[in-house]
């Protein structure tokens, strides 16, 4: 006849495996709900985000400043326009 303990170990081990399941689906289903509302979200601010640069004839008359960055970058790829 086996002791009484080892039938109590199980009985504990099934209890803390049923909680830590539950648990864990509890985990899942909070972050899905979470990621759910925050696409919600981005999917509302879509309709007021137009894309649109906000003074585009400012990106025709480039200051020397983004002309240098250029030119930085251009050399860091080795491309040469000469």
């Amino acid at each position: 006849m086996e002791p009484l303990w080892r039938y109590m170990a199980l009985e504990w081990e099934t209890i803390a495996q049923w909680f830590l399941s539950l648990t864990a689906l509890a985990m899942v289903w909070a972050i899905l709900r979470l990621r759910q509302k925050r696409m919600m979200t981005s999917i509302s601010s879509e309709d007021t985000y137009s894309g649109d640069a906000k003074n585009p004839e400012e990106l025709m008359h480039p200051d020397e400043q983004a002309i240098t960055e250029l030119n930085h970058l251009l050399e860091s790829k080795q491309i040469d326009w000469d």
